[in-house]
């Protein structure tokens, strides 16, 4: 029962601390002033995810495996994305 509810707690907590950017301006925002993770389209190459981490030190913490596929652009080159990657800051 102590896992159980455990879980839950942890659960909810990621779901109420995850969100979603289609642009950079609230890529930004939210790393900035929220916090927690953000779920955004990238286009899929290494020097973008290094532009993303020198500009706001976020870096990719995981590729869903349940990750549904949408078409997007990627927050910060524009270019074509199929799925959103999950980024976070380390603390």
């Amino acid at each position: 029962m102590i896992q159980k509810n455990l879980y839950h707690k942890a659960f909810a907590f990621r779901e109420d601390n995850t969100f979603k950017a289609d642009t950079w301006e609230e890529f930004v925002d939210i790393i900035e002033n929220k916090g927690g993770f953000v779920l955004a389209h990238w286009d899929g190459t290494p020097e973008t995810e290094q532009r993303i981490k020198d500009e706001t030190k976020a870096t990719i913490r995981a590729i869903p495996l349940n990750n549904k596929l949408e078409n997007g652009k990627c927050i910060m080159t524009g270019r074509p994305s199929i799925q959103r990657v999950l980024f976070a800051r380390a603390y």
